[in-house]
């Protein structure tokens, strides 16, 4: 080599991502290993959760309060990803030898083993992805009435799915993907009490978009006529459950059942 520097780690995170009107995201507020490429990923996901709700304050949409929430939905994250990052580098790095015979004959054996089933590779996909980040925990996720058993919980990510929409194929993130709030209602189109609806359009106008998903094809529905959609949030086609999902992608409110009440309130 024609020249050589030594490159310093830094392990370190905010105590705290906020102090008054000063917000810290991305690097400043988590610095690790690259290992595992997981820095710029978090970075772009702090930015667009404190991104949409500062929009919301300064517009006066929202009360200012939903700043708070920052914090609590991003730290576990970032410190999560410093655990992670962490044991990646020193497993990489290590000159134990049985840390060093693992890495060199174990795991390339057992890896292939392990991701060869659908499960295990979605499961790592999910995971280096950070597909599979939620915010359960969070103020702003709530379980409403009748929620559905199965399927994504509040806090969870809205999950993909193929669908149709007005006779063209689409998907779900791509019918939900322009700027703001969107309220999926989830079975039959005669289900929902046009009164709600029209409330909700009247208190929250520009700011909630409102589809229908069903198994049924007929003008203005998102169609999924094989399912797929509904079985990803854990329903059948005659079933009957409410959406919200925040501008992040993450699902903020849910129930189950035929009434908006909940929904409305939240």
């Amino acid at each position: 080599p024609v020249w050589m520097t030594n490159f310093r780690l830094h392990h370190r995170a905010a105590a705290h991502y906020r102090a008054g009107r000063v917000f810290l995201a991305g690097d400043a507020a988590h610095i690790h290993s690259p290992a595992g490429a997981q820095g710029m990923n978090t970075g772009i996901q702090d930015a667009v959760n404190l991104g949409w709700k500062l929009a919301y304050t300064l517009r006066g949409v929202a009360d200012p309060s939903v700043l708070d929430t920052y914090e609590p939905e991003r730290a576990p994250v970032g410190r999560m990803v410093l655990r992670m990052t962490d044991r990646a580098f020193t497993i990489a790095t290590s000159t134990n030898p049985l840390v060093r015979f693992a890495r060199t004959r174990v795991a390339p054996a057992i890896i292939p083993l392990v991701l060869r089933p659908r499960i295990g590779r979605s499961y790592a996909f999910r995971t280096v992805s950070q597909l599979g980040i939620r915010y359960r925990s969070s103020p702003l996720s709530l379980n409403g009435p009748h929620a559905p058993r199965r399927g994504p919980k509040a806090g969870d990510r809205l999950p993909d799915a193929p669908v149709f929409h007005d006779g063209q194929t689409s998907t779900l993130h791509g019918a939900l993907a322009p700027p703001g709030w969107h309220v999926v209602l989830c079975g039959p189109t005669d289900t929902w009490p046009a009164d709600e609806l029209a409330d909700i359009n009247h208190q929250h106008p520009d700011l909630v978009a409102v589809h229908r998903l069903s198994a049924r094809n007929e003008p203005e529905v998102l169609h999924d006529p094989h399912g797929r959609a509904l079985r990803r949030l854990g329903l059948t086609s005659g079933d009957t459950a409410v959406y919200l999902v925040r501008p992040d992608g993450h699902i903020g409110y849910r129930s189950g059942g035929r009434s908006l009440a909940g929904l409305i309130n939240y």
